[in-house]
């Protein structure tokens, strides 16, 4: 499947068949869900896929070795970190809370995900219609009577 925007999760049990959170995430066909257990594979992926827009899920236990180093990937939409304890955190994540948010339940995290691909794919519907009604109008100026 082609996708503009992708859901990036990095976590060192993403690849637990069991996992509650991943079948949560990747439950409907329509996502685009790539699963990286290792962080040196998860950079390369985010670094060869500059142009789609992408959410980025990692565990805690990735978080301060990870953001800094894909923070400013202006590609990446939103930064959501998945973790056991918040204010174990918050020392060095506090430079990255305009673009990064931390979760300690998979549902919170999941529904504020979801709501922001919603608003993103709306954003980007409303700018394809004043598109296509700009080119519409256009096409208007060149139409000719018929003949006869």
């Amino acid at each position: 499947m082609n996708c503009s925007q992708l859901i990036v999760w990095l976590d060192d049990n993403a690849n637990d068949p069991v996992s509650s959170f991943r079948t949560k995430l990747s439950q409907d066909q329509q996502q685009c869900v790539k699963v990286f257990a290792e962080i040196n594979q998860c950079i390369t992926f985010l670094e060869n896929h500059v142009n789609e827009t992408i959410f980025f899920i990692l565990s805690g236990s990735f978080g301060s070795k990870v953001v800094p180093l894909i923070y400013d990937y202006d590609y990446i939409h939103q930064i959501y970190l998945f973790c056991g304890s918040i204010s174990s955190h918050t020392s060095w994540a506090i430079d990255f809370t305009d673009k990064m948010l931390i979760f300690e339940h998979e549902n919170d995290l999941l529904q504020r995900l979801f709501k922001e691909i919603e608003t993103y794919l709306r954003q980007q519907a409303e700018q394809y219609l004043k598109q296509a009604n700009f080119y519409k109008e256009r096409s208007q100026v060149y139409k000719q009577e018929a003949c006869g």
